[in-house]
């Protein structure tokens, strides 16, 4: 009987010691960023176009996706061509076996301004690039703004405001066993 109520004690204890604690304070929430997911179908021009005028200059948009037919021997002249650009951070130039499509995905654009977006969109148009508002495989546009702590929640409810936003959340640490 004195086991028995030790292991129950004990797992009452760990299960109510493990609550959620999601106010601007917790330990768990990384302060002055928050993440967010975009509508499928939003181009990068209407996420220009909604940030314009938010306030924010420090900000990552992820996962766009632009396709385009090129040879083979074409593929180092695009990588080279997204890796000279200062306002991409990250990307991935592939093509599948047997498909003549090229992909350039997991294109993450850094604190766009509207110079970088021109020179970006002349490159896109140039080289005859398609952008691909919705990839397909269930992994959505998103991205990360970069504010001062402790306004996480104020820009999490105005981000929600935006009609190209699916969601947005504060950005958690990962917490073993809660």
């Amino acid at each position: 009987m004195k086991i028995r109520f030790k292991i129950v004690l004990s797992i009452a204890v760990f299960l109510f010691s493990c609550k959620k604690d999601v106010g601007i304070e917790s330990r768990n929430i990384l302060q002055g960023q928050v993440q967010f997911s975009i509508n499928n179908g939003v181009t990068l021009k209407q996420c220009l176009d909604a940030f314009k005028d938010f306030g924010v200059t420090e900000y990552d948009l992820i996962n766009f996706y632009y396709s385009k037919v090129i040879p083979n021997d074409s593929m180092l002249y695009y990588h080279n061509l997204l890796k000279a650009r200062p306002y991409i951070t990250v990307f991935n130039v592939f093509k599948k076996t047997g498909d003549a499509h090229t992909r350039f995905q997991s294109i993450t654009f850094k604190n766009l301004n509207n110079a970088d977006f021109h020179e970006w969109d002349s490159i896109v148009k140039k080289e005859a690039l398609i952008e691909m508002p919705d990839i397909g495989d269930g992994n959505r546009r998103r991205g990360f703004i970069y504010i001062t702590p402790g306004q996480e929640k104020t820009w999490i409810e105005r981000l929600k405001e935006l009609s190209i936003i699916h969601s947005a959340d504060y950005l958690y640490f990962g917490s073993p066993g809660c």
